[in-house]
């Protein structure tokens, strides 16, 4: 069934969730224009109509923002040689749909890479950061006139997405060659940094809060504006105290100690991914417990008061396998039937305060 059939069953679906009974003190000012949709890979090979399809459902969920991949190793197989098709539609349809735009800078060309990196892998980290801000420059000039938000590249934390090992002084040089080149053609633009994992300091990976302080240490806090994250608690709530040797979401607190002691009490962190799996694998919850999970991550996000976004990961399941976990974050099942998550994404982008 084309995705455009599929999502035209998400309106018929109204699904009630438990409201939380927990007190918190939540701003009156976070609602459509606080959440979005993060959409993960492959959004620029849909067809003009499927996008349409896509980007009305998510419009249709009250969210303000989508959050994509403007992938390099896409848009510029070869050096110089460029295909910008796909990314020229999902801007246009994002546009036509009145949703604001995260534009995910990330991937890395074949030709870029390092020479440590898998050949086959786009996650490798650039050889050279000069030629990831050169295309930042060139992608920033491009949508200046639609998008003005940038993330600079998507967990740089994790071995998995920044091979062939994170290192954040490698990361530092990427962030600083991409702001510069982003506000070169944009002065006003708003840089994020990349939405960090739940990863810990395991000799591989490096934990959210160690990354931040070492990014700080590197003498590169002018470079963003916003700090990004990807603070995933399941199977716990957000909000569960008792998990805090663990939660990435409760942890946040800690992240925003090092900015405040840092002098940056002024920016916001953005939780660029957020969400819950459902389906039969280990780590994965049930469709209520999805909901909950989401209603208490949008309630602490209001609570907390410094977590001004929070995109959604995902709209829509990749898949029917209920036994990988990947195929099932989003608040859409893959026939578009709506999990109780949809009616949690709907029912915040209308109601201030905690839910």
């Amino acid at each position: 069934m084309p995705l455009r059939a599929v999502l035209t069953l998400v309106g018929v679906f109204a699904l009630s969730c438990t409201q939380s009974t927990e007190p918190r003190d939540c701003r009156t000012d976070l609602t459509a224009d606080s959440l979005g949709v993060a959409t993960g890979a492959g959004l620029d090979s849909l067809d003009s109509a499927d996008l349409d399809a896509y980007m009305s459902t998510v419009a249709d969920s009250g969210a303000g923002w989508i959050r994509f991949d403007v992938d390099w190793s896409t848009i510029e197989p070869a050096r110089g040689r460029f295909d910008w098709r796909g990314t020229d539609r999902v801007v246009a349809a994002a546009d036509a749909h009145d949703l604001q735009v995260l534009g995910l800078l990330t991937h890395t060309p074949h030709w870029a890479r390092t020479s440590e990196a898998d050949p086959g892998d786009p996650h490798g980290m650039p050889a050279d950061p000069d030629e990831f801000g050169r295309f930042a420059g060139d992608v920033a000039d491009r949508y200046s006139d639609s998008v003005t938000h940038w993330e600079i590249w998507n967990e740089p934390n994790l071995t998995a997405f920044f091979t062939p090992q994170p290192d954040v002084g490698a990361y530092a040089d990427l962030l600083v060659a991409a702001s510069d080149a982003i506000r070169n053609v944009d002065p006003g633009a708003v840089v994020v940094t990349g939405g960090l994992s739940p990863g810990t300091d395991n000799g591989s990976d490096i934990a959210p809060t160690t990354f931040l302080t070492e990014l700080y240490d590197e003498g590169v806090s002018w470079a963003f504006d916003v700090v990004g994250m990807h603070p995933y608690s399941y199977p716990a709530l957000p909000s569960d105290a008792s998990t805090s040797e663990w939660n990435s979401f409760y942890r946040m607190r800690e992240m925003r100690t090092v900015m405040v002691e840092r002098g940056d009490s002024d920016k916001p962190i953005w939780a660029t991914e957020f969400g819950a799996p459902t389906g039969t694998d280990t780590d994965a919850v049930g469709p209520t417990e999805q909901a909950d999970i989401l209603r208490d991550g949008i309630t602490e996000q209001r609570a907390l008061g410094f977590v001004d976004k929070l995109f959604v990961y995902s709209l829509l399941d990749r898949g029917t396998d209920v036994s990988d976990r990947e195929q099932n974050f989003g608040v859409l099942a893959h026939d578009g039937t709506a999990k109780p998550a949809w009616d949690v994404l709907r029912t915040a982008a209308v109601t201030s305060g905690c839910l």
